[in-house]
């Protein structure tokens, strides 16, 4: 019982926390905001690309990076690093199509992160701390996602009110 109204706990301030900030976030107009927003998100895809180079799978079946799943042909890998490459160069730009290009672009990675995952490692495995570069990609490009559309909202407001 003690366990259960922790979680309670836990969720119930979560969801207080994260009203309030996207309530505070989403309502607000600022260039500022923009210049924020595209920064996380350019530091996000920077560390998600990074994390192709550590362990993606557990050794009992080959042990290998992100990185070497591209080398090795996987379709599915190869077009996760390519959106990764594209979204981070299109956010280094302030030129608002580019971004929202880039958003596009991330919004795809976050979801072909997990089809990449099911395909590597197909029925149930247990990953240990060694190999759980993929799910930190995943939980980043999760919680990215949310900064990245801020980040178009942003956009989308500067241009209604620049009208």
């Amino acid at each position: 019982m003690n366990e259960t109204r922790g979680i309670a706990i836990f969720w119930f301030t979560l969801v207080i926390l994260c009203g309030w900030i996207l309530r505070r976030l989403h309502s607000s107009k600022s260039a500022v905001l923009i210049e924020y927003f595209r920064h996380v998100a350019l530091i996000v895809e920077t560390i998600s690309i990074g994390l192709f180079f550590f362990p993606w799978l557990p050794k009992a079946q080959g042990g290998f990076s992100g990185w070497d799943l591209v080398l090795r042909g996987n379709a599915g890998a190869t077009a996760l690093l390519v959106l990764l490459i594209i979204s981070a160069g299109l956010f280094l730009s302030r030129n608002s199509k580019f971004i929202v290009i880039g958003a596009a672009s991330h919004i795809a990675a976050a979801v072909l992160i997990f089809a990449v995952m099911i395909q590597a490692l197909p029925g149930t495995t247990r990953l240990g701390l060694r190999d759980a570069a993929p799910i930190i990609i995943a939980l980043l490009l999760l919680a990215n996602t949310v900064n990245v559309l801020l980040l178009w909202n942003q956009l989308q407001k500067q241009k209604r009110f620049s009208k």
